[in-house]
């Protein structure tokens, strides 16, 4: 796996980069949104791991752009997210907040990589998620977190309060962006599910 890491701390590029290349990934690195323009078009990487405050050129743009070349982002946080500062931009196919240990990260990227290469899809009512392109009708792109909450509550399951994290509102604001009647509700003693709602 080639993957491209951008971030302007350079002690965190030089450590997770070794992490990378002990896996065995081809790993090129660069601390500004310039250099990751331009290494991204030399090296044609499978994924990029992208800091959000990275200087020159900003993460939005960036991730915009490698949306377009349908390159996946996994965007780094130095704060933790907030679905609805984040619902009405670029979304990266992941992020994950600072402070986070190694095996964290590759593991999030082992299973965004296991996402884009699948060509499985999930429905429930009137929505369907395409798996590969992290995207619910076509329209709507969602973030890793969202789709497996997604994936979880089209089979009819139920989620936890705790595990159900931030991303339950974006979900339902994309869902009604989309037309849908689909909501995702609190059960009493269930939890959070997926339900259709008929006014």
């Amino acid at each position: 796996m080639k993957i491209l890491i951008a971030d302007p701390d350079r002690d965190f590029l030089q450590t997770f980069s070794q992490y990378f290349m002990l896996e065995g990934s081809e790993v090129q690195t660069a601390f500004d949104g310039t250099q990751v323009i331009r290494k991204v078009v030399e090296m044609a990487p499978d994924l990029v791991i992208l800091g959000y405050d990275i200087p020159r050129v900003g993460a939005v743009e960036l991730i915009r752009q490698l949306n377009e070349k349908n390159i996946p982002v996994i965007a780094l946080l130095r704060e933790k997210v907030n679905s609805d500062h984040l619902l009405h931009r670029e979304l990266p196919q992941a992020y994950i907040s600072f402070p986070f240990f190694p095996k964290e990260l590759t593991d999030l990227s082992h299973e965004v990589m296991e996402k884009v290469g699948s060509k499985e899809k999930a429905s429930f009512d009137d929505l369907e998620l395409d798996i590969h392109k992290f995207m619910i009708n076509g329209k709507a792109k969602v973030t890793i977190g969202e789709m497996n909450i997604f994936l979880t509550l089209s089979k009819g399951e139920h989620l936890e309060p705790k595990n159900a994290g931030t991303y339950i509102n974006s979900l339902n604001n994309k869902f009604a962006v989309l037309g849908s009647k689909v909501r995702i509700k609190y059960v009493m003693k269930k939890g959070y599910g997926m339900v259709t709602v008929y006014e």
